[in-house]
């Protein structure tokens, strides 16, 4: 396989790379209805090598990606301490995946996961960190056969200090016991069905089970910095950051730098778990249209010797909602960004895959969605019910694309147990992610599956975070017509053929929060041919297209005569049974005019505030796959 990532290259540009996959050439990718253009590019000894927090980056690293060993586990079994397994895997894939090699569903949902990896002899005297970006949903860690801790939560990242249970010089044996209940249980699955893997139909889709994130390992100091949270004050010009030490003595403090290049645009002195206020008069706002950047350097130190550093961003921004005059109507409540109303309008994206159904295959493939959400006109994109991956919110950051962050749920009412588990989930998601510009709204439910006490979560999560809107509950009147919170910052809609407008709110800011699903089929990028298939009801490209526009029409009404703040088109791409994508669930084929389509989103949006988008993304001349080559080796060097 061809790796997109050369090792030289790796080293240069300090990534960390794979330690020694075991069984590297037993891994093949699975048969599956389709695949993505980056299948093919897949290494199996080194996959998704790019560093996987970019929000706070250390230089030393070491990815344990690639082929594992791996089989079904049954209640009762014994951890499988030095026996080798009988089969193998690719992580970081799902195993119901293709380019997992497995394309397994398992009666127990249980499976063992085995490989051995060696700590590089530099790092003597360090501690060292296990990382996981995410596994579904239950996992168990042992380390040279002794436990170190379980994790529940399919979304979350979670880390173990193995420093203790270490052998510092020759291989260590890491297993991993996984359990993925999916949605037998009320926990948060988004739009996964167990029973859906050989039948996918409808709105539901194949399971994501196990290890479907990065696993790495770091190497940190005694004292080190376990995290931050930077929030920007446009109107006062300064940044804000808080930063938590993993251990608080008394002889510590943390210096906070700004930075453009090397231009140091402030400086400040503080204290650990206090706000450290720095002054940055000088910086460019960030906005769809300038996705400006700034780095950020966080040094902690005992005394006067620095103990641990970290590299990082910020983008300065505001998001908001004020009162309007509208049409003589005082009081209507309107999104804002940096002070100024701007629509927001882009698809709704569930972050599935044909070939790793929760994972992207590449760290290429993930940013050539955001890019092309960029291309066709989008300023704004609605995350649904999944969590994706810290680089596919750092594309957006860079790239400049508003993400409005719905949490996963769930179809089934909760038990008390299992309600105080979604609010834990519900809290990390927003602490895990709340350093992200382009994180603007949080979406606590979806249409009312699993809702419970939304009111008081909607607060809740206000409370948590007061720099971005909240929306309580996202389809007001999806089927439910009567139930509405009059609670949180956005007042939410969802209407299919066509698109309509919530009434009028001097509480909220109105959007419609999905409408569309303009669908057809193409023979060839159909993910199940046997159906049944939803919103598929055109006869093509043109007929399609016609009635996107004829929509887009009705919006601008919406939004000029009246109040609406922003939409969201369903969807992105196909996914399984819903036909209603931009593209085909492969990404191959674009199934709208993508010029008609461009001109009308952008004149939802470039006309409602001064800020005008100057960094469109690639749009490409039809071919949906071309990438300008120094546009390719710009992003291999950042």
């Amino acid at each position: 396989m061809k790796s997109t990532l050369p090792l030289f290259a790796a080293l240069a540009l300090g990534f960390g790379i794979s330690e020694g996959c075991l069984g590297a050439d037993e891994w093949h990718i699975a048969s599956a209805p389709l695949l993505t253009p980056w299948a093919e590019q897949v290494d199996s000894r080194n996959p998704l090598p790019e560093y996987p927090r970019p929000l706070m980056e250390r230089k030393d690293w070491l990815n344990l990606n690639g082929v594992w060993q791996f089989q079904e586990a049954r209640v009762g079994d014994a951890v499988p301490v030095d026996r080798k397994l009988d089969d193998v895997i690719l992580v970081p894939f799902p195993w119901e995946s293709a380019l997992s090699g497995v394309r397994k569903q398992f009666d127990s949902r249980r499976a063992w996961y085995r490989r051995e990896f060696t700590v590089p002899q530099s790092w003597g005297g360090k501690r060292v960190l296990l990382h996981f970006g995410a596994v579904d949903w239950e996992a168990t860690v042992y380390v040279n056969g002794r436990s170190v801790g379980m994790h529940r939560g399919g979304y979350d990242a979670f880390s173990f200090d193995i420093t203790p249970f270490l052998k510092r010089d020759g291989a260590n044996e890491l297993i991993v016991g996984v359990f993925d209940p999916g949605n037998d249980i009320g926990i948060a699955v988004g739009k996964q069905e167990n029973s859906r893997f050989t039948n996918p139909q409808r709105y539901s889709y194949c399971p994501s089970s196990g290890i479907w994130q990065t696993v790495w390992l770091e190497p940190v100091a005694e004292l080190y910095i376990a995290d931050f949270h930077a929030v920007p004050d446009v109107d006062a010009r300064q940044l804000s950051v808080t930063v938590s030490p993993d251990l608080l003595v008394g002889d510590l403090s943390v210096e906070v730098a700004a930075l453009n290049g090397a231009e140091v645009l402030g400086k400040e002195l503080g204290k650990p778990n206090m706000p450290i206020i720095v002054k940055v008069p000088k910086t460019e706002l960030w906005s769809p249209g300038s996705p400006k950047l700034y780095d950020l350097q966080i040094k902690l130190f005992r005394g006067d010797q620095v103990v641990d550093e970290v590299k990082s961003y910020f983008g300065m921004r505001k998001i908001a909602i004020k009162r309007y005059v509208i049409n003589g109507r005082d009081g209507l409540m309107k999104l804002e960004l940096n002070n100024q109303f701007l629509f927001q309008f882009g698809p709704l994206d569930q972050g599935y895959w044909p070939d790793g159904i929760y994972t992207a295959p590449t760290d290429e493939a993930l940013r050539w969605d955001i890019a092309q959400m960029k291309a066709w006109g989008c300023n704004m994109v609605r995350k649904h019910i999944k969590v994706e991956p810290q680089r596919w919110y750092y594309w957006c950051d860079k790239l400049g694309l508003l993400v409005w962050q719905d949490m996963p749920s769930t179809f089934k009412k909760r038990t008390g147990e299992e309600k105080t588990q979604f609010e834990t989930e519900l809290q990390r998601m927003i602490k895990s992610h709340w350093n992200h510009p382009s994180i603007v709204n949080w979406i606590a439910f979806n249409e009312h599956w699993g809702a419970y006490d939304v009111e008081r979560l909607t607060e809740m999560v206000m409370a948590l975070d007061p720099s971005r809107v909240v929306t309580g509950n996202s389809g007001m009147d999806a089927g439910r017509p009567h139930i509405d919170y009059e609670v949180g910052h956005i007042k939410d809609n969802h209407h299919y053929r066509p698109p309509t407008n919530p009434m009028a709110s001097s509480r909220r800011a109105a959007v419609n929060g999905e409408y569309g699903a303009i669908g057809y089929n193409i023979e060839g990028h159909v993910w199940d041919t046997d159906g049944p298939w939803v919103h598929y009801n055109y006869q093509g490209r043109e007929d399609a297209t016609a009635e996107y526009e004829n929509f887009a029409r009705q919006l601008l009404k919406f939004r000029d005569e009246d109040h609406l703040s922003g939409a969201v088109y369903t969807q992105l791409t196909d996914v399984e049974n819903e036909m209603n994508g931009y593209f085909t669930y492969d990404r191959k084929v674009e199934k709208l005019d993508r010029e008609r389509v461009r001109k009308a989103n952008l004149a939802l949006w470039q006309d409602s505030s001064s800020v005008k988008e100057t960094n469109i993304i690639n749009p490409t001349d039809g071919g949906a796959l071309s990438m300008p080559d120094e546009d390719t080796a710009r992003r291999k060097r950042q």
